[in-house]
């Protein structure tokens, strides 16, 4: 939203909201020239005809660019004359990584303040827009309203939501003067009354709308088909247009934010470093460069801000051919304790990657048929975000697989073994597709009643790309506090803090037939296990818990109900506890 106004960031949620019902069967050109008509009489035509009316809708709002964009210009003058400077002193957020977790939640209590003040100016400037664009919304509504189903509440969610965007379009502009002023007087520690009421009242709406348009989708999901499926790739394309356009035009709102003396983002040049270049067991060439910020910062991952790129070549090609994929990579290397060691398939390769620590100069890969290949570790520096050193291998997967990585020292004595999973890196042409989009796996209510949903984006090796989504803006009151690497069940947390508090415990649980409980205030309580889809290729169960306060311990149990293992949850929840003293607001 702070891109270029709240108006915009509907026209994006449209689009989504489009995408997540995948049912969308019509061209523009045929939206153009289908009339919606209320005798639509069975589900197939009212289907129909709404898409025709979404379709309309779209294209009247893009329509109607040029005009909201001159509206807010001028209001953008008016608001930047009149508290010219009140945000001046507004400090930047720390980049550093080495602060305690309460330093972290006051870190993360001024971005989410700036970025709530920062709304609240988008919102203001592109209030005119919004009301130019209302006509277009009214009309849509008046056509939706028209349309029945033989499920009556399919009509119902389609009401709901487009009574909902006309609402949003129809809110007085935010004080927004005034809200800054009271942020600035506070010394930047607590936004104003009206502020946090603006934010409630926007974080329900959206809680709202987000439960409607997932109930929308699943009513509607029926009507998908082939051909939807082959147009919803089409989709993708147009909205990645409809990105590029909604983002073009970010100048006006950055003119007055400048004016008002919100300071331009503190951002690390960028810049590509060759750090080094390799050749692998297969004869494909590789090269190590630094990506400081970029993707990972882009993806909200927590306090990584200092990563390298591995890239490698296609099979024979030349080093200006170099690619790069797979997870973990850009690999973060600001968390040097942390160990992640990544395996992927590459064009029927198997890839091995991995941080190692500085005293590590080579690593030694063991082959399930004996075979062992050892290689030079890519040294980083300390300028360049180390010292670490990086490892980077490809072998054919169709021969053999990794089994351990040895890493040796400088006089070539082990220093550490690591044991890597078994998994079958398959030829590209029996390669599963993964999904071009986010697939939710699960959804449900805070204990304050806020709307989560857990999704996944693809899969790779077993190894599926899962978050969670608890609000208006997924870094707002909300940390994760990184993934347990345990035997069976690697998992991941995410806490929000006052006025909410809540601790979401997720993971993939790959033994057939395990659980996981949580020991809570209130005794034992079995974590939720949910299957997932076959089209992600998973070899595992979504396994969840929710709650007011993290448990303080968590236990795995086999198939026949035996304890497998137990984890201390007690260093985490202080963990939380302390970032969350330092999230809260002081009291005024």
């Amino acid at each position: 939203m702070t891109a270029g106004g709240a108006w915009r960031a509907f026209v994006l949620a449209l689009v989504a909201s489009a995408l997540l019902c995948g049912i969308d069967t019509l061209s523009y050109a045929e939206a153009a020239s289908t009339p919606v008509t209320p005798s639509a009489t069975t589900d197939a035509q009212a289907t129909r005809a709404y898409l025709v009316a979404q379709h309309r809708l779209i294209r009247a709002l893009l329509h109607g660019l040029t005009a909201a964009r001159g509206a807010e210009g001028v209001v953008a003058e008016r608001i930047a004359g009149e508290c010219r400077g009140v945000l001046s002193g507004v400090p930047q957020p720390s980049l550093s990584p080495e602060r305690s977790p309460r330093a972290r939640g006051e870190n993360d209590r001024l971005t989410h303040q700036r970025q709530t003040v920062e709304r609240e100016l988008a919102s203001a400037i592109a209030t005119p827009g919004d009301s130019l664009l209302r006509r277009v919304e009214k009309t849509y509504a008046a056509e939706v309203h028209r349309l029945s189903w033989n499920n009556p509440e399919i009509a119902s969610l389609l009401q709901a939501l487009a009574a909902s965007r006309l609402a949003e379009l129809s809110t007085p502009a935010p004080p927004f003067c005034a809200d800054a002023r009271a942020w600035a007087q506070s010394g930047f520690r607590a936004l104003s009354v009206a502020s946090r009421e603006l934010e409630a009242v926007e974080a329900a709406r959206q809680s709202s709308v987000r439960r409607e348009e997932r109930a929308l989708s699943a009513l509607l999901e029926p009507e998908e088909n082939a051909s939807a499926r082959a147009l919803m790739r089409r989709t993708s394309t147009l909205e990645i247009e409809l990105f590029a356009e909604v983002l073009s035009d970010a100048g006006t709102l950055e003119r007055a934010g400048r004016i008002v003396g919100l300071p331009e983002p503190k951002k690390e040049p960028r810049k590509d470093v060759k750090l080094g270049r390799g050749r692998t067991a297969v004869g494909t060439r590789f090269a190590v460069n630094t990506t400081s910020g970029g993707l990972l910062s882009s993806l909200g991952a927590g306090s990584c801000h200092r990563s390298v790129s591995v890239f490698y070549s296609l099979l024979g090609g030349s080093p200006e051919g170099l690619i790069q994929g797979g997870p973990n990579n850009p690999i973060c290397v600001s968390r040097p304790r942390e160990r992640d060691p990544a395996l992927f398939c590459e064009a029927g390769l198997e890839v091995i990657q991995t941080a190692v620590p500085a005293s590590v100069r080579s690593v030694r890969l063991v082959l399930a048929d004996g075979h062992t290949i050892e290689s030079h570790v890519v040294p980083v520096p300390r300028r360049d975000g180390g010292p670490v050193g990086i490892y980077a291998q490809e072998i054919r997967g169709s021969s053999s697989h990794a089994v351990t990585l040895v890493e040796l020292n400088a006089d070539g004595v082990a220093e550490l073994s690591l044991h890597l999973p078994r998994y079958r890196c398959v030829k590209p042409r029996e390669q599963p597709e993964i999904p071009p989009r986010l697939v939710e796996l699960a959804a449900g209510n805070t204990p304050e009643g806020e709307f989560f949903a857990i999704s996944a984006f693809g899969s790779i090796n077993g190894q599926p790309f899962v978050t969670v989504d608890t609000g208006v803006d997924p870094e707002v009151n909300e940390v994760t506090l990184g993934r347990e690497a345990s035997k069976a069940f690697p998992w991941s947390l995410s806490i929000g803090c006052a006025p909410h508090p809540y601790a979401i415990l997720y993971g993939i649980l790959a033994p057939p037939g395990a659980s996981v409980t949580a020991q809570t205030t209130q005794g034992a309580v079995a974590l939720n296990v949910v299957p997932i889809e076959s089209r992600l290729h998973t070899k595992g169960q979504l396994v969840y818990g929710v709650f007011s306060e993290l448990p303080s311990e968590l236990t795995v149990l086999g198939a026949n109900g035996a304890s497998v293992y137990t984890e201390d949850l007690q260093a985490k929840a202080t963990e939380a506890a302390e970032f969350c003293e330092g999230y809260e607001e002081p009291a005024s």
